[in-house]
């Protein structure tokens, strides 16, 4: 056990934390990406987990908002899924039935807050070429076999440009304290067909944030990740997600912290004799 794995376990011992690792056989070593890669990598990482997490939160409180404002949405049959689009600093949620056509808007700050009253449709409006383009690869994604891990899946559409969406899947869950990152799944589309597909773990891996027996806070949760040479920005969702950091160890020598949707490597403090 080398020095910054000790390091790591220390602090990690020293302060309540919960671990949790996919136990299958590691896939063949990938080759060392160069230093401008990695950071190229992380910082893609970065920026697609925190854009699922403000578009997630975004369909998030619009639903609240609209359950609050509106009693007949509880009760709307009509409703088959949202869309999520950011524009001009804010995301415009839109409720869409099976025609599609959308029911009902909501815009939402990237805090959270929603910007408004909620917008009730009395007549069904045709939705936009990106509204059209989005639910039409949302609804290809919900047909895709994969390897499930709850009884409901949120999913979130990313742009990719050029006709091209990203499709994730996320494990839902009623418990307060679970964090379900087993089972996400990033689904890739262009031209009306899935051209790339992924899951983010080998089993329905689930992270714990309830205080200890002994009432102590969790500060950080700890999983060991073997699939990529690096966290992926599902870890980074999550953490956001879960408003708790994120300790992903893809290496004896690789063990990485995110706090804020932010990554870094904790070789780096180890090698410059501090801690964090």
């Amino acid at each position: 056990m080398n020095r910054l794995f000790r390091l790591t376990l220390a602090l990690l011992l020293a302060v309540p934390a919960v671990h949790a690792e996919d136990t299958a056989p590691a896939p063949e070593t990938a080759s060392p990406l160069s230093e401008s890669e990695t950071a190229a990598a992380l910082a893609r990482a970065e920026q697609l987990g925190r854009a699922i997490f403000l578009h997630d939160l975004a369909a998030e409180r619009a639903t609240d908002a609209l359950v609050a404002q509106h009693r007949a949405f509880r009760k709307d049959k009509r409703v088959r899924g949202w869309i999520t689009e950011e524009h001009d600093g804010r995301y415009r949620v839109s409720y869409i039935d099976a025609t599609p056509t959308v029911l009902y808007r909501v815009e939402v700050l990237p805090d959270g807050s929603v910007d408004g009253p909620v917008e009730v449709l009395s007549v069904p409006a045709t939705l936009s070429p990106y509204e059209a383009g989005a639910a039409a690869a949302r609804n290809l994604a919900m047909t895709a076999q994969v390897a499930s891990c709850a009884r409901t899946y949120n999913s979130v559409v990313l742009p990719g440009g050029d006709d091209r969406w990203s499709v994730y899947l996320l494990p839902g869950t009623t418990s307060p304290t679970a964090v379900p990152l087993g089972g996400s799944h990033r689904l890739d589309i262009a031209g009306g067909q899935i051209i790339a597909s992924r899951g983010f773990t080998r089993s329905c891996i689930q992270l714990n944030r309830a205080p200890s027996t002994r009432g102590a806070k969790v500060v950080a949760m700890m999983v060991t990740h073997m699939l990529d040479l690096m966290p992926t920005e599902a870890h980074v969702y999550w953490s956001l997600w879960a408003r708790t950091p994120m300790v992903v160890v893809t290496g004896e020598d690789a063990i990485w912290e995110i706090e804020n949707g932010h990554i870094h490597r904790m070789a780096d403090d180890a090698d410059n004799g501090t801690a964090r």
